[in-house]
This record gives C-alpha cells, sequence and structure tokens, in this order.
C-alpha cells in the first residue's frame, strides 16, 4: 500500500493540495484578522468625590426610599455636601416608593440622577432606631457610551477561558468612567453621611480624606484570531486533517468490500499487519502536512495598519515550534489510528466515507465551556476534541501574552480549571493504542461480508491459542479406523466409492457443509474429501455453489453449518494455520496495478513467511513456470488477461502450498494461455500436491482431473473419476447423422436396429438424427458403419458421425434427481 501510494503519484499531490487549500484558509484569515498592540497604563490616583464629573443639566433628581427622618436627614446630608464640593452635583431630593418610580413617565425618568433605596431602615426615626449595619442600592442613570457593563466587571470563566484575557478587558477603561466618576463620589457621600448621621460627627467632603489609587493595566496584544475567532484555528487544522481521513477511510472499507484483504490474508496478512499498513499509509501524508502547518504556524505577516496600534501577526505568536509540532504529531498519530478503527464498521465504502464526514464535523461542537474536565479527558477519545482542547489552551498562554510557550506549560494552566495540554496528549496516544487493538478485536467477530468471525469471547478459548486441540487428533484417528472398516457402499450411483482412497486420509474434508444467505440454500450438505497427487474439479451452473465452496474452504466465507479440516485442523477455528496450507487463485485478478509482476511474487512471499534468503530461488522458479521472466518487472496494469492469469496461479504457488484452489483459473483468456495453465496444473499435480479447480469448460475438467463433482443449486449430484461417471450415462456412443430433405426417417430408424437393435433415436430436427447406443453394443458398431457407408446414398444421407460419451453429458444429464431440491 506504501508502494502504491507513492506510485499514485497525482492522486496522492492532489490529496496533499486540497488539504494545503484549508492551510490557505487559515493563513488568509490570519492576514485579514488585526493584531495591536496595547501599552501598559494607569489611572491618576483621585478622590472619589473630587473627581466627580457632572456637566449634564438633564439629570437633576435624588430619589430616595423610604421616607423617614433617618433617611431623609442621610440624603440631604450627603447631597448638600456634594453640591458643596460640585456646584452641578443636582440639590433636588424626593422620595418615591419602588411602585410609583416604576410608573413615572420618560421625561421624569430623563430627569433622574439616582436613586436611593434603604432597604433595612423602615422603621428609623433617630441614631437610636439605626440598624447596625445600614443596607442600601443606588442605582444611577446610565444610558451614554460609558455605561457600566457588568460583564466587563465581572468576569465569567468561560469568557476568559476561551474568548479573552483579563488583561484585555483591564483595556477597556470606557466601562469605568461613570463607576469612577460619578457612582463612587455618590456612594463616598452617602457613606460619609451614614457615618456622621450615627456618631454625630460632622465630615467635610471636601478635604479628601480617601484616596483611590488604580492598580494599572500591563502591556497586551490584542488579536481578534484568538478572540473573536478563536474557535476557527483548532476547526481549520482538523479540516486540513480530514481529507486524508476520509479518503483513507474509503480505501480500507473497499479492500474489505472487493475481497483484496482477504484474498491477501489467505498468504498470511496478518489483521494487525494490514492494520498497521494502513496506520503508516496516513502517518507518512499527516508527517509532510505537520511540518508545513508547522512551519507556516510560524510565518510572521506585516501588519494590517487599520489602527494606529495594529502590528506583525503569525498563526501562534508566543508558542514555540517544536510544541506546535509535537501536538499536531500526536494529533496525526491519533486521527490515523482512529481511522483503521473506524473503518472496521462498515463494508460500503461511500457510506462509510459520508458517516465519517458527520462525525468529523460533529465533534467540532465546543464542549469546552460546559463539561467538568474529567469529561473532557474522556471526550479526547475523539481527535477533533482532544486537537481543540489542545489549542484553546494555547490560545490561552497566547492571549495573556506570556513569554514564548514551550514544553514547561504541558501541565500547567493560567487558571484553576485543571484542564492541561500533557495530559491531554498522552490520552491521545493511549486511545491511538486503544483504537487499534479495538480494531483487531472487532475485525475478528465481524469480518463483513468475507471472512471467518470468532465468537465474542474467543480471546478466553484454549482451542484459539492451540492450533491442533486433542478433539482434532481424536478426529483423524476414528476417521482412519472408519475408513478401513467401512462398506463401499453407494445410495446414489453417481457418487464413485473411491477404495483406494479409503486406505489414505484427506490432506482436506468437507462434512456435511451447508452455507445460507438468508433462505437461500447456497450450499447444502456438501460432504467432498480431497488428496494428494490428484486434481479435483468441481462442475455446475453459474449459482450452482461451486466459488461459495472455494471461498468457504480459504476462508472467506463463514459456512452455516458443518465442517472442514485441512490435516486434522479446524478449518473455523484455526484459519490462520489453514492458510498456510493453501494457495488460492480468485475467479477475478486481484492485483495491484502500481506493482510489478515480481513485486507481487515478492509481496506475497514476505506474507508467507519465507526465508529471505530463498525468495529470490523461489520467485524465479515461479516466474519461469508461468512464463513472465520476461514480464517480471511490469506493472500488472500493462500486463494483457492471460499474463495477470498467469501471475494470479503464479501467487498461489508462493509458500509452496499443499493445496491449491484454483477457481475458473482459465476463465476469459484465449487459448494459449489456456493451454499454457493447463500445463502448469499438471506439473503441480506432479509435485504431488492436492488441486481443487472450479471450471466452465467441460473439455479442460475431463483432461485435466483425477475426479470431478458436479453441483446444481448447491447440492452435490454426481462425484467421480472421468471414465466412472460416463459410465453411468445410457449410451456409451452417438451416431450424428447428416440427413437430406428427402430423407426417410423410418428407413434409417430400420437400417439402425438391423445392425444395432437397442439403437434409440434421441433425437431429430431438419439436418441431423442422433441415435444413441446402449452400452455393451460395441462390437455390433462396425457393421452399421458399413451399411451405413453402402446404403448412405440409397436412404438419402450425407453423412454420419461417431462419438464416445463425455462429461458434457454427465454435466448436462436431464435426469430428474438432479432436479430435485
Amino acid at each position: 500500500m506504501l508502494f502504491t501510494t507513492l506510485r499514485k503519484r497525482g492522486q496522492t499531490i492532489a490529496e496533499i493540495l486540497i488539504a494545503y487549500s484549508f492551510i490557505g484558509l487559515l493563513l488568509g484569515m490570519r492576514c485579514i484578522l488585526d493584531r495591536r498592540h496595547m501599552p501598559s497604563f494607569q489611572i491618576d490616583r483621585f478622590s472619589p468625590q473630587l473627581a466627580m464629573i457632572l456637566n449634564n443639566s438633564m439629570h437633576n433628581v435624588v430619589y430616595y426610599h423610604p421616607s423617614n427622618p433617618c433617611t431623609s436627614t442621610i440624603v440631604n446630608n450627603a447631597v448638600t455636601g456634594l453640591h458643596a464640593v460640585n456646584r452641578y452635583f443636582p440639590l433636588t431630593m424626593m422620595p418615591r416608593s419602588p411602585e410609583s418610580f416604576s410608573s413615572l413617565s420618560n421625561t421624569d425618568l430623563l430627569a433622574v440622577h439616582a436613586y436611593i433605596i434603604f432597604t433595612n431602615m423602615d422603621s428609623c426615626v433617630n441614631q437610636s432606631t439605626m440598624p447596625d449595619q445600614v443596607q442600601y442600592t443606588l442605582r444611577m442613570q446610565e444610558n451614554d457610551l460609558y455605561y457600566y457593563r457588568v460583564n466587563h466587571i465581572k468576569l465569567l470563566d468561560s469568557v476568559i477561558r476561551t474568548k479573552r484575557a483579563p488583561e484585555d478587558f483591564c483595556q477597556n477603561t470606557y466601562v469605568l468612567v461613570n463607576y469612577v466618576y460619578q457612582f463612587l463620589g455618590l456612594q463616598f457621600g452617602i457613606d460619609t453621611s451614614i457615618i456622621a448621621y450615627a456618631t454625630n460627627f460632622t465630615l467635610d467632603l471636601k478635604i479628601p480624606t480617601i484616596i483611590f489609587n488604580h492598580f494599572g493595566c500591563r502591556a497586551i496584544d490584542i488579536d481578534q484570531l484568538y478572540t473573536v475567532y478563536s474557535f476557527f484555528a483548532a476547526v481549520f487544522f482538523s479540516i486540513i486533517y480530514s481529507i486524508t481521513f476520509i479518503i483513507t477511510v474509503g480505501y480500507i472499507v473497499e479492500e474489505r468490500a472487493n475481497k483484496t484483504k482477504e484474498y491477501l490474508c489467505i498468504y498470511g496478512l496478518r489483521t494487525w499487519v494490514n492494520n498497521l499498513v494502513w496506520f503508516s499509509r496516513s502517518m507518512c501524508i499527516y508527517f509532510v502536512m505537520t511540518g508545513v502547518v508547522t512551519g507556516f504556524s510560524v510565518l510572521v505577516f506585516p501588519s494590517s495598519k487599520l489602527q494606529s496600534e495594529s502590528i506583525s501577526k503569525a498563526l501562534f505568536n508566543k508558542t514555540h515550534w517544536t510544541l506546535t509540532w509535537t501536538i499536531l504529531f500526536v494529533y496525526s498519530i491519533q486521527v490515523s489510528a482512529f481511522t483503521v478503527f473506524f473503518s472496521q464498521f462498515f463494508k460500503r465504502s461511500l457510506l462509510a466515507k459520508i458517516v465519517g464526514f458527520i462525525l468529523w464535523f460533529f465533534t467540532f461542537v465546543d464542549f469546552y465551556t460546559s463539561l467538568p474536565v474529567g469529561v473532557l479527558y474522556v471526550l479526547c477519545f475523539f481527535p477533533n476534541i482532544g486537537i481543540m482542547i489542545c489549542v484553546q489552551v494555547l490560545l490561552q498562554y497566547e492571549r495573556k501574552c506570556v513569554a514564548t510557550i514551550t514544553y514547561s506549560e504541558l501541565y500547567s494552566n493560567l487558571f484553576t480549571y485543571p484542564l492541561y495540554i500533557g495530559i491531554c496528549l498522552l490520552l491521545m496516544l493511549v486511545y491511538s493504542i486503544i483504537y487499534m487493538l479495538l480494531a483487531i478485536y472487532i475485525e475478528r467477530i465481524n469480518p463483513g461480508s468475507f471472512g471467518i468471525s470468532q465468537p465474542w469471547n474467543y480471546l478466553c478459548k484454549i482451542g484459539y491459542w492451540k492450533s491442533r486441540s486433542s478433539s482434532c487428533i481424536k478426529h483423524i484417528n476414528i476417521s482412519k479406523t472408519q475408513r478401513k472398516n467401512e462398506p463401499i457402499i453407494e445410495k446414489n450411483h453417481w457418487i464413485e466409492s473411491n477404495a483406494l482412497a479409503r486406505a489414505k486420509l484427506p490432506i482436506l474434508s468437507i462434512h456435511n457443509m451447508t452455507k445460507k444467505f438468508g433462505k437461500l440454500d447456497a450450499v447444502k450438505n456438501l460432504s467432498l474429501d480431497f488428496y494428494n497427487g490428484e486434481v479435483f474439479s468441481l462442475l455446475g451452473h453459474n449459482g450452482a455453489g461451486k466459488t461459495t465452496t472455494t471461498f468457504i474452504l480459504v476462508g472467506m466465507l463463514q459456512p452455516t453449518s458443518g465442517s472442514i479440516t485441512v490435516e486434522g485442523l479446524d478449518g473455523q477455528i484455526n484459519i490462520q494455520e489453514v492458510r498456510k496450507m493453501i494457495g488460492f487463485c480468485p475467479q477475478y485478478d486481484i492485483l495491484y496495478d502500481q506493482l510489478t509482476v515480481r513485486e507481487h511474487l515478492t509481496l506475497v512471499s514476505e506474507m508467507r513467511q519465507i526465508r529471505r534468503k530463498d525468495v529470490n530461488q523461489s520467485i524465479d522458479y515461479i516466474l519461469d513456470l508461468i512464463g513472465l521472466v520476461d514480464h517480471q518487472h511490469t506493472w500488472a496494469k500493462n500486463l494483457s488477461g492471460g499474463m495477470k492469469r498467469r501471475l494470479s496461479i503464479g501467487i498461489s504457488l508462493v509458500g509452496d502450498s499443499k493445496v491449491l484452489i484454483l477457481d475458473e483459473p482459465t476463465s476469459g483468456i484465449d487459448p494459449y494461455n489456456r493451454r499454457l495453465i493447463w500445463t502448469i496444473i499438471r506439473k503441480m499435480k506432479e509435485a504431488g500436491k492436492c488441486i481443487i479447480m472450479t471450471t466452465h469448460f467441460l473439455e479442460e475438467a475431463d483432461v485435466l482431473s483425477d475426479r470431478i463433482a458436479v453441483m446444481t443449486k448447491g447440492r452435490l449430484q454426481a462425484s467421480g473419476t472421468p471414465a466412472f461417471l460416463k459410465q453411468q450415462t445410457e449410451f456409451e456412443y452417438r451416431v450424428f447423422i447428416e440427413k437430406k430433405s428427402t430423407c426417410d426417417i423410418e428407413r434409417v430408424t430400420e437400417l439402425f436396429h438391423k445392425h444395432v437393435q437397442t439403437a434409440i433415436l434421441e433425437r431429430q430436427s431438419s439436418s441431423e438424427l442422433v441415435f444413441g447406443i446402449k452400452r455393451g453394443m460395441s462390437q455390433q458398431i462396425s457393421r452399421l458403419i458399413k451399411a451405413l457407408d453402402e446404403e448412405g446414398p440409397t436412404i438419402n444421407i450425407d453423412g454420419y458421425g461417431l462419438s464416445m460419451t463425455t462429461v458434457e453429458e454427465v454435466f448436462l444429464k436431464p435426469d430428474r434427481s438432479f432436479q430435485k431440491i
């Protein structure tokens, strides 16, 4: 897969360029969005009552509630004192309850300067009845630019963690204007008046007894990319990696759907190795992307000059590039592993891509501000949430404009919120390992349309860990005893009893095997034995169950019931061991277009774990056998159909398999290549291999096969040597008569009966008559031929032909028993 990825240069480059287009969008945002430098500043120290700014004559009434001697005196003293300090402070005072205040007209509301509500002085008449702690609410007019914004003063945790740094709010001095230059002065005047009334001590407000001093605001860089648009940084990073994610998911599912993966598994490809290959494929592309994105993240753009404070900017201005690379690299690992894991749940490539696309964008939802830390760490199971958390924490440091952000900040946080980049990265790596393990487990219990599924608890079964169980050995011993003592009697005269075969054990046995697809019996109660040094052909119409049988034998399909044993090993429990003994040539060539002939054989040799020193010798032998020595460096896509077929057969020979299963090996190729393949099959038979072959060519089966089995609608209808099957037919010979239009059929029939009394007219047409001659009448044929030569012209026949019974008659036998299904 890595080879094919590199050799599909156009497709791979397009995949990377699409991802880079999103990098361009992110850089475009960076270029457009402004970054401003705000210098440090400090409000000059002030006395609240002396710093009051009053220049609006419209707000000239002070309301208060309740109205009693205490409150009236306190308000009067405060208003009088403040007016003495600032002549613009209104002197008009009026008591008014909250109910009546709410009914004021708009004109009266505009005249309100302040509304003072004493909440615990309803029954106060003098100093002795005053509460120990006076409580009041102070409301002031705010309808201009400088109104008091609570959300700018009382900061929400969610805001300072994801949108703006506290120092950013400090720069917004306009929200403090009314508070500093109006509210504080009136509050100070009321507090002073309460103290004076309770203590009978007069305070002069003109004397600055209390001085306020501002802590000041340090310099800060305010960046729109980190504030208003902070969410988009993580989103674009994720989208950049989503292209390869969706494409690779499609590849993995398609590989399983078109049987390529299971085909390679027959030759020893382990699930974890295949998953690791796809993981590596993604990582190769992501490694390049990570380097490019990291490089662009420190690329400095010039100032936009939208404002005088505008300065140059980069994607990450304070983050060291090594930290950016580490986060993206760990994210790449998790996405690559998640790709393999996610692909195990689908059988159709398009559906997998659509669901993957939906899931990918669903995990963009910003959970950061609303969930507990523990839940967020759990949600790092999804790669996008992990990268979003890491980027959000990085942006906290970027907004605060701290020194360069390095690995020292991995396990720290600016706030009390215990969410750390380091823990997120560790969890992302842990989840990656879990993905890969789960992918193997899920594929074992749910291999899809092809492959043998294991029970959910297969890891707990002894048989899985022990290739040869005692039950298998026992089965072999019993089977051997039975074969020696079992009477050679068959109910079906079309099934040959192989007395010689009973003296030895078969290398492969099928016992009562059934495969159902829904209600359809693709294979039903099939029992066959296969032996070394023989060619066994499966014949049948399309849909007879031949290919299904071969798929079950190689482990690409799981039988509904029945058993398969290969040298005593259970074909379902010990599938990995069984596959080491089997070579398989599928009905359709499953080849990699971008691999050469030799590379195909080398790849399978590696899967078969052939010793490296023997690989070249083995490949050279196979190349010579299949006649592709001169084309060993040709890509598969440039081979002819016959060459591809020979290559597929050559692949099945890698590893010196004991059993070769060839599914229609000569289908769709020219006679020359067909004869070459026949030669290959004969040589493999001479080498002592068991060859199981399906074919539609009856001549091929007759010439090559030691035994033939005929299947109809999943059932075995006939089995035996070609000679045995031919003997079961009614006629031993057939005579074909080419007749003239004036031919007298009765005279021809009389001629046949005169010399061969049992001859039967099988069929007739406008130009031909076919007579069948039953077995045991071969001695009379010579007289019949002599009579046809002598009397042919007189009975108006143009010619004749003679043929023996062929396998075709067995295959097409219109016996009713063949149709009982």
